[in-house]
């Protein structure tokens, strides 16, 4: 998002002079795609954005409540703005005082955006995920004197329908297909937070897509939902007619999708991994657990045998294919023999990398309810007996791709043990590093060719073959 001169904006009745806004995202990549649209819609009201909160007129956290750890880093992050309204910074082209703007978005403010601003005095205002699109009258309102509101009404349309906006400027652009969630299973929040399933129709994704490549040079999507899998349920269609649609883009050279829900994973879409030319070999399909019985009280409708059935017919439908997964170690009452079903689900699935967390308790959930006789202690050693499993497979997975040629989009360069290293990611969303023939030459964006040197658990290193350019 960029400001190109310094004029005044009149909105209403009231003029916008070019200000600054700092965005903190926690959580997943719907979230980040959210960010987004907000950028691009405060764009309107002379907003550019800013790395350094210290700049900022306007700041704005963009929440989650799925994970306890993101929760946590909210709330101290949003104490920490006190300061900004008890010492504000001094405007150096007016001599004034800055009065700074805060506000808070996303998961969290959906459900608890009320008692956000009653308790935390610098917080001006909280907004719930389906209203993201408003952003720019909340802030209108801020800037109109109008402090302390709360909006987290639920859009009650029945169709869903947006235009993707993107302002980071790179080839590679978040779309989402599908809102909400119908699934309730008994850990998660998301349906409280993003409410029940509605999805964009087909046609209308497809022509977003194509506008996206044609005029924002966009090369790679990923299609993103709570439960990418239920897409078009609601207007008979689906995600393997959507793939199939996409795949005759031409300029689109990517496809890729998130997140999953094993029992919504159909022989079509199946179908799809092998015949697409352009959908990435790579799927995250959330396991959550290796026990049944664990399945069962999460509500997950689905058994390991039916998950493990789902792998066996992707990789035949793909070889290439890598699969990823998230796991929850210590749900409630979980006994060593559920967890130990864990484990052996590792040796059996042969996951590529994993998403593994302790489990925590979310406020209005059924779990939530449960009593539980599981202590921090044992559900810590279980995370890590899972973890350190999980390493020991992934690096002997890892070995195989020495010598072997890859295509990656390189994404930035960094520097490690001072050498300078660009970095990209596969269509099996493996990330690798390769050091660059030229030291001053920018390969950002490229499509480079590289050949796999060497591989641990976590990190591969390659060296160049040949530089393809911004477009295949």
């Amino acid at each position: 998002m960029s400001n190109e001169n310094n004029d005044t904006v009149t909105v209403g009745e009231i003029e916008f002079p070019p200000r600054k806004v700092w965005l903190k995202t926690y959580g997943c990549q719907m979230n980040y795609h959210d960010t987004e649209r907000i950028l691009s819609h405060l764009s309107g009201l002379n907003f550019t954005q800013t790395t350094e909160q210290s700049e900022a007129d306007l700041v704005i956290f963009n929440t989650c409540a799925v994970r306890d750890l993101a929760n946590q880093k909210f709330y101290s992050h949003l104490g920490e703005t006190k300061r900004l309204k008890t010492n504000p910074e001094i405007n150096p082209e007016t001599g004034l005082k800055k009065n700074v703007i805060v506000a808070a978005g996303g998961c969290i403010a959906q459900t608890e955006g009320k008692d956000l601003v009653k308790k935390y005095q610098q917080l001006d205002f909280a907004f719930g995920t389906d209203v993201i699109d408003n952003i720019g009258e909340m802030v209108y309102r801020a800037y109109a004197g109008d402090k302390k509101f709360s909006v987290t009404s639920w859009d009650r349309s029945e169709n869903y329908s947006i235009e993707t906006k993107i302002t980071h400027g790179s080839p590679m652009a978040y779309v989402n297909i599908i809102k909400g969630c119908d699934k309730f299973c008994s850990y998660c929040i998301v349906p409280f937070t993003r409410g029940r399933e509605k999805s964009r129709g087909l046609s209308e994704v497809v022509t977003d897509v194509k506008r996206l490549v044609e005029y924002s040079g966009i090369q790679e999507v990923m299609l993103l939902g709570q439960n990418v899998n239920s897409y078009g349920k609601d207007n008979g269609e689906s995600l393997a007619q959507l793939i199939h649609e996409l795949e005759s883009i031409d300029g689109l050279q990517r496809l890729r999708y998130t997140t999953s829900h094993p029992y919504d994973v159909s022989d079509e879409l199946i179908e799809a991994h092998a015949t697409s030319k352009k959908l990435a070999n790579h799927l995250h399909l959330p396991v959550q657990s290796g026990s049944n019985s664990v399945l069962q009280r999460m509500l997950r409708e689905y058994t390991i045998e039916h998950y493990l059935g789902l792998l066996a017919k992707m990789r035949k439908a793909n070889p290439e294919m890598v699969v990823t997964t998230d796991i929850i170690a210590g749900f409630p009452n979980e006994t060593e023999e559920e967890h130990q079903d864990t484990l052996k689900l590792l040796d059996a699935a042969q996951f590529d990398f994993i998403y593994a967390y302790t489990y925590s308790s979310r406020k209005g959930t059924k779990a939530a309810r449960m009593s539980d006789i599981l202590t921090d202690d044992i559900r810590g050693r279980r995370l890590r007996e899972i973890q350190d499993k999980q390493m020991k497979i992934q690096e002997n997975i890892r070995q195989g791709m020495i010598g072997k040629t890859f295509r990656i989009l390189v994404e930035e360069k960094g520097t490690n043990k001072g050498v300078i290293k660009w970095t990209g990611r596969t269509s099996c969303n493996r990330i690798v590093h390769f050091e660059p023939d030229n030291l001053d030459k920018d390969y950002k964006w490229h499509w480079v060719d590289v050949e796999i040197t060497s591989a641990t658990a976590l990190s591969t290193q390659a060296s160049l073959i040949r530089d393809l350019g911004k477009k295949l």
